[in-house]
């Protein structure tokens, strides 16, 4: 399976499992990731991209509370800046034919958006996959030293994001704003953000990380995407 093949939809693919499934930070960030900030601007844009952009690729569009959404965005978001940051203190840069590669098998979703979404999603996909692409390069190496003849893109990977976390737990701290949950053993963990106790079948509902197909649909436009 070709790289860009591996690729193909793992933005949306990140979207999707969100439909189914402020200490540290700087006034109006939603994270900070070791030298780089993630501001509510840029995450709002990006949410509103990849909303679009699973709206446009899905047989059957679902609809997505909004934080679900920015929660999704976030995600992406906080993988791509920690996968590239250790990426260049291990002094490795993305083969940019194949980053190429990945904008071009997501040409049809792209096309497939409102034009003021296209370029905040072609940025995130291609910082995504500069990362990605990055990992497995640095997962190949470490394989490859280790005896391993030609693994699989899968198995580079999974090995070089467990370097990425044990190396970001000593040199790239991670702060989430509450609203967005928490981020833990090297992923974003969902939560309310809410410092209450939901009391009402609707509150808990709402308080849930993944909300329910009901719970959603009650939702006035503005608090979720389709």
């Amino acid at each position: 399976m070709s790289r860009s093949r591996t690729l193909r939809g793992l933005v949306l693919a990140t979207v999707s499992a969100c439909a189914l499934s402020a200490c540290g930070t700087h006034p109006g960030s939603a994270a900070v990731v070791g030298s780089e900030t993630i501001s509510d601007t840029r995450l709002d844009d990006v949410a509103s991209a990849l909303c679009a952009a699973q709206a446009a690729s899905a047989q059957q569009p679902q609809d997505l509370a909004s934080r679900a959404a920015r929660q999704g965005a976030l995600s992406v978001l906080v993988e791509a800046s920690l996968s590239r940051q250790y990426a260049k203190a291990r002094g490795v840069e993305a083969d940019q034919e194949q980053v190429s590669a990945a904008l071009t098998a997501n040409k049809a979703t792209i096309d497939a958006l409102p034009a003021a979404e296209r370029p905040v999603f072609r940025e995130t996909l291609t910082e995504y996959a500069e990362g990605q692409l990055s990992l497995v390069d640095i997962g190949r190496r470490v394989l490859s030293q280790r005896g391993t003849a030609r693994p699989t893109d899968q198995r580079a990977l999974a090995v070089a994001t467990r370097l990425r976390n044990r190396w970001a737990a000593q040199n790239a701290d991670v702060t989430v704003d509450p609203r967005y949950g928490t981020y833990a053993a090297g992923a974003l963990k969902a939560s309310d953000g809410s410092l209450s106790v939901p009391v009402s079948s609707d509150a808990v509902a709402g308080a849930a990380p993944t909300p329910g197909a009901t719970f959603i649909a009650s939702l006035p436009a503005n608090q979720k995407c389709s």
